[in-house]
């Protein structure tokens, strides 16, 4: 009568083996960011706490690189750059870079992602950008080639600053405020954006799209070099609501009187 205890407790023994795993089979998570570095490996990263720089301070020297702010801030001291890519040779665009998810203050640039070459496959999302509170220079927010400029604010703060600038991709559903240019495209998508606040121009296009955007209270809203499709956008209370240079611009249902 005793076997079947012992059947019972040697089938719990050896379920027990197949269900806890070995300490060497687990995932590895992302490498921890504690202070600005050089980031040379290919991988997913991510901040434990803020960050505090005097220049530059993440620089990205590999393609596959993610990183998540989780949360927290990257604060510079009015100059420099804060999250950036470097080398390649200049030819070269950088593959498969992503940021996203916290906030950068202070710098002269936030995300630069633009060199020559620039990027294939990047994503710049979820970011909360600031420049310098009362400084005489403004912050240029993010400027990539090649990417995916999505779900970001921008606020530049005093002096000539840029909110987005965009070659070959898109930029879609950011918000950008007090900039001196607020969206600048070449050959890419500007789609549901909202920018305010300017002296020059709210959302500037060349060979691309711009549709379903909010601009007011820039010196020109919306301009366009032709050929561009300009559609349904929603441009007021600026010096000039929309302006198109040259012909062959499809101007459609745009309500920028």
């Amino acid at each position: 009568m005793r076997r079947p205890a012992a059947f019972l407790r040697i089938a719990l023994a050896l379920g027990a083996m197949i269900i806890v795993p070995r300490a060497g089979a687990q995932a590895q998570g992302p490498t921890e960011i504690g202070t600005c570095q050089t980031i040379s490996q290919p991988g997913s990263y991510v901040l434990v706490h803020n960050l505090t720089a005097t220049s530059d301070c993440l620089r990205i020297n590999a393609d596959f690189v993610t990183i998540d702010l989780a949360g927290f801030a990257i604060i510079g001291s009015g100059t420099g750059t804060a999250i950036q890519f470097v080398g390649p040779t200049p030819q070269i665009p950088r593959r498969g870079l992503a940021v996203r998810n916290g906030t950068i203050s202070g710098f002269g640039t936030g995300i630069q992602f633009i060199r020559i070459g620039g990027t294939d496959g990047a994503i710049v999302e979820g970011l909360r950008i600031f420049g310098t509170a009362g400084g005489t220079a403004g912050l240029d927010g993010i400027l990539v080639r090649g990417a995916v400029v999505r779900g970001n604010s921008v606020v530049c703060g005093a002096g000539p600053a840029i909110g987005i600038r965009v070659v070959n991709g898109s930029v879609t559903g950011n918000v950008v405020e007090g900039c001196e240019d607020g969206i600048d495209v070449f050959g890419g998508v500007v789609s549901g954006n909202s920018v305010a606040s300017g002296s020059g121009t709210g959302i500037s296009i060349e060979a691309g799209t711009a549709i379903g955007n909010t601009v007011a209270e820039y010196g020109v809203g919306i301009a366009a070099i032709c050929p561009s499709n300009v559609t349904d956008n929603t441009a007021a209370g600026n010096g000039r609501n929309l302006v198109l240079n040259g012909t062959g611009c499809n101007n459609t249902n745009n309500a920028a009187p």
